[in-house]
Parts: C-alpha cells; structure tokens; sequence
C-alpha cells in the first residue's frame, strides 16, 4: 500500500473517532457548558460592565519605626480591641468579574506615618489601602473605618506568686491543711499600662461539701486582681501558665505523748521524780493508715552516764516521722531535771576485775592506779553508799599484746536507783600468758632463796 493511501485511511480514523464523540449526548453536554462559560466571561471581561462590591474582615497592619521596635514599643489595641482582633472594610468597584473573585488577601490595610511614634501613648492614625494581589482592574472607593486610634506602649513580664483563695471545709476532727500548688509561681506579659493594675495572681475554689481526705482539684484557672480585688479583664494580658493544680490536705488529727528514750538508766529510778519533758504531749496529723501506727513521739535519748548532778536542762529537736505533721509547730522539746531529791558522792577505786580476756593472753594494772569515781542517786541510797558498792571491770574484748588505756565499767551494786556520772579509764599492760608465768615463777623462786637465806642467818 502507497504512503498516500495510508494517510488516507489515519485521517479516516481520526475523522470517524471526533464524530464518535459528537455523537455522545454527555459529551455534548459538557462541551457546552464548558463553552458557554468561556463565551460568557470573554464577553463580560469587554463588556464594561462595573460592579460596587465590599470586602470586610481584612486585618490592619501597623507597623511602628526600628527605633521604637528597640524601644520595645509595639500597638497594642487599635479602638480599643485587640491588634489581631480588628478588621476593616473596603469597597471596591471594578469590572464585575474582577470584583467578584477579590477576597480579602487582595487588598492591605494599613496605618500611614506611624514612623514618627517613638514613645508610648494614644495616637490618632489614618488608614491607607493598597492594592496587593494579582488583580489590578478595580478601584478602592471606600474604607471603613479610614480612621483609628491606638494604643502604643512596652511589652513588660513580670513574675507574681500565685496565691489560693479557697473555701473549703474538714469535721473538726479532720486536719485541712492549706492548698498545695503544683506550679507557685505566674508569669505575666502585656503592655505597661495594663500591667500597673496587676496587683495580684489567685487561684480560687469553693465547695459545700466536707472533705475528709486529701483532694486534689486540676485545671483551676489563674485570675489577676487589682488593688482593690476585682478581676482585671483585659485581653491584653496573658499568663503562662493559665491553670494550675491544687493538692488540699486533709489528714486524721490526735494527740499523742512526747517520749524520751533512756541509756544506762539504773532500773529502779522512778523517772516522774527526776525529769519532766515540755510539752508533754504534741497533737499531730497524718492519713488515717498512718495515724493508726504512732503511740507517741519520741525526741531522742538521754544518757545517763552523761547526767551530771543538778544540771538544769535539755533541749531536743522534734522530729516527726514520715507522712506526720506537727499541728503545734513546737520545734523544741525541753527536758527539765529536778534534782531536789538526789545527791552525790566520790569514791576512790583502786581495784579492778579483768574480763574477756583473750586466751594465751594476761593482764595486769598498775598497783598505783586509781579512779575517782562519780554516783549521783536518790539522798535516801547515796547516803549509805560505800566504796564495797562500787564495782569496777575492765573489758579486754578483742585486747592484743602491748599497754593501753582502756575504759572502765562501772556500776552500783544494791542500789538500783543510782548512777554513775562520767566515763573513766585505766592504764593496762597486756602479755603473753606463757611470760607472765615465767616471771612470775622467777619471782616466786627468787622470794623462796631469800627466805631460806634470812632462816640461816637467824639460826646462827
């Protein structure tokens, strides 16, 4: 087949395909429409004919000079609403087409000669229109408002403590502490003028119902006060954060003893007679699970051995257990000693029992050595107190070979009401046992020559 021919049957095709397709109702429809709008806007668009159309809601820019942008000056309300919150109107007139497709990111709204704003205040600005998209045959015929007032001022943060103002009840044998917040602080921003009627930051709550048990409240929001406690309503101002949470306290309350624990207390010592503790008693605050397991709160521990004869007192820290409170706030516990029915006597030991001596090991004291000792006890027993009373024993737990000072357990026999005052010391000498022996049978040889030395003298 020829390349003529061929042509020839492509462009019978073609031909046959396009018929094929005017010849589809849809088709036809489609391509009308389609038609008739382009026809339709052509002949709008050369037409002249005009429309009158508004625009509202478009934002107004206010844009202030570097040196006042330095300054920290910004526009803070324009006729009395916020910047990001007031609008303009615009009225445009234009080919019909053109008008109706503007929206309002065509067009700019802005303040004229806001260069020559350099300190804060209220100023008369005249609003300016320009043209900003795309489209450029129509004409801006109005404004609305054309002209504005606004406000120029420093943007200023100042930190306030945010304080709770809550009305809430506990029974009266429950504890309601004060309000515990999660964040105890507030930052506050906005403009100077504003930010002088902040007097201060608070978080308020209220309830009818009796709470008898720790409650936390979420999500509570922060309101500024002024001067004379009305809340400040001004968009102006802004917190961060704007809610807190708030943990109320309310705990079991009782009264409980304040106890002191005793060391080297003689056992027949009637304590009411020599000590009184102020306060007595303290009344605390727990949870119920907790409050259940405290009998008394102890403050700490006296010595006995460290009590001297007619000292007057001694204070101790209380402290209280994990999960308790001191509803009284006493830091300090007194404890007072009379001694009006006690007194006191020195003794002079000189004799001293080993114990716990290791094995192969052997002790010994100075025969000079001597402790003054100190009993303090009731008048009735230290009067008939004598020195065959006293004991004294030297412990040698864990003594090696070599001379030391060690200390001396000394204790009051039949007297149980008595104490020794005071800690004492000796001067020991530690060997080896085996030695001790060899010297000791040395000696005992050397005494026995001696002695049949002196008998031969005298017999002659």
């Amino acid at each position: 087949m020829s390349s003529e021919k061929k042509k020839k049957v492509k462009l019978k095709k073609k031909n046959t395909s396009l018929s094929s397709l005017f010849n589809n109702n849809k088709f036809l429809l489609v391509f009308s429409f389609v038609m008739a709008f382009v026809i339709w806007v052509g002949v709008s668009a050369d037409s002249g004919e005009t429309a009158n159309y508004p625009i509202s809601d478009i934002p107004v820019t206010m844009e202030l000079s570097e040196d006042a942008a330095n300054d920290n000056l910004n526009v803070v309300s324009i006729n009395g609403l916020p910047v990001d919150e007031f609008t303009a109107t615009v009225r445009v007139k234009g080919n019909s087409v053109t008008v109706g497709s503007l929206t309002k990111s065509d067009i700019q709204v802005y303040g004229a000669n806001l260069g020559n704003i350099v300190t804060s205040g209220t100023y008369t600005v005249t609003l300016m229109t320009k043209q900003v998209g795309m489209k450029n045959n129509y004409d801006i015929v109005s404004l609305n408002p054309s002209e504005v007032t606004i406000v120029v001022d420093r943007n200023i943060t100042k930190e306030f403590p945010i304080e709770s103002m809550f009305e809430v009840t506990a029974p009266s044998d429950y504890y309601k502490g004060n309000p515990d917040l999660s964040i105890k602080t507030v930052s506050v921003s906005g403009p100077e003028q504003s930010m002088q009627k902040v007097a201060k930051a608070v978080v308020a709550y209220k309830s009818d119902k009796e709470l008898t048990s720790t409650t936390v409240i979420g999500g509570l929001p922060i309101d500024l006060l002024d001067e004379n406690g009305d809340i400040i309503e001004d968009d102006a101002l802004t917190t961060d954060p704007v809610e807190v949470d708030a943990t109320i306290p309310v705990l079991m309350k009782k009264k409980v003893p304040v106890t002191l624990l005793c060391e080297n207390k003689p056992e027949g010592l009637n304590m009411d007679e020599l000590v009184v503790i102020e306060p007595s008693e303290i009344e605390i605050a727990a949870s119920a699970d907790v409050i259940d397991t405290v009998s008394g709160i102890n403050i700490g521990t006296l010595n006995f051995n460290e009590l001297s004869y007619g000292k007057a007192f001694v204070e101790y820290e209380i402290t209280m257990p994990e999960g308790v409170r001191n509803l009284n706030n006493i830091e300090k516990a007194t404890v007072k000693f009379d001694f009006s029915k006690f007194s006191t006597k020195s003794f002079t030991i000189n004799s001293f029992k080993f114990e716990n001596v290791p094995d192969g090991l052997a002790a010994e004291y100075s025969s000079y050595s001597n402790a003054v000792v100190r009993v303090i006890g009731p008048k009735n027993q230290i009067s008939d107190l004598t020195p065959a009373d006293i004991s004294a024993v030297i412990d040698l737990t864990g003594a090696s070979i070599g001379n030391t000072d060690v200390n001396i357990k000394v204790s009051v026999e039949d007297h149980d009401s008595c104490w020794v005052f005071g800690t004492y010391q000796i001067n020991v000498t530690v060997q080896d046992e085996a030695l001790v022996s060899s010297q000791t049978e040395s000696e005992s040889s050397s005494q026995d020559s001696e002695s049949r030395q002196n008998d031969d003298t005298d017999k002659s």
